[in-house]
């Protein structure tokens, strides 16, 4: 649970960032925005990475959230394949969402943080092992290693985030995430 000074630097931050279309983040405008100290901030946030990562996690969290209320595990395979593979791959053509994600695939968050980058990347492979695995067990899959299945579409759905984030997008959303669909269902072993 964070103290109130934690989330008053995490909310300041959230503002420094939305002013600049998420293009920077500089400790000094935080410190401003959330009125804190400098030792107030690195008591909480070693560096600028903690600090990145404190958000990242707070988005991955609510992406997750919204994500399983969206995907009915009722629905077969393909559709709950679909409603991940659409909502992510949409971010990519929200312009506020596609801001958002440029800061979370900094290059030096990876750097200096990467074990814990990749466990909150793991929540999201998680979601897409439990879909697959429900597939397994409905027999709309073959059984499988389904851990290994969502890191690689984890894996590929970053691939295009980093693409598209950096302008090189196919025009059609639709068709972008048919053709993804349609890899994964084939790659999955989907009938």
């Amino acid at each position: 649970m964070r103290d109130s000074e934690t989330r008053r630097i995490l909310t300041a931050a959230w503002t420094v960032l939305e002013r600049s279309r998420f293009r920077s983040l500089k400790v000094r405008q935080v410190l401003a925005a959330s009125s804190t100290s400098a030792s107030n901030f690195y008591r909480r946030f070693p560096s600028k990475a903690h600090l990145i990562l404190a958000l990242l996690d707070d988005e991955v969290r609510l992406v997750d959230h919204r994500l399983r209320n969206a995907i009915d595990p009722q629905t077969p395979v393909s559709e709950q394949l679909d409603t991940w593979l659409r909502y992510n791959i949409g971010i990519l053509y929200d312009q506020g969402r596609a801001q958002r994600t440029r800061l979370f695939l900094d290059q030096d968050l990876m750097d200096v943080l990467p074990e814990q980058v990749a466990v909150l990347y793991g929540i999201f492979d998680e979601q897409l092992a439990q879909i697959i695995r429900r597939g397994m067990r409905t027999g709309e899959l073959p059984l499988g290693d389904p851990a290994t299945g969502a890191m690689l579409i984890g894996h590929l759905v970053r691939g295009l985030l980093t693409n598209g984030v950096n302008g090189r997008l196919p025009p059609d959303e639709d068709d972008l995430v048919v053709h993804v669909h349609g890899f994964v269902l084939h790659g999955l072993g989907h009938p």
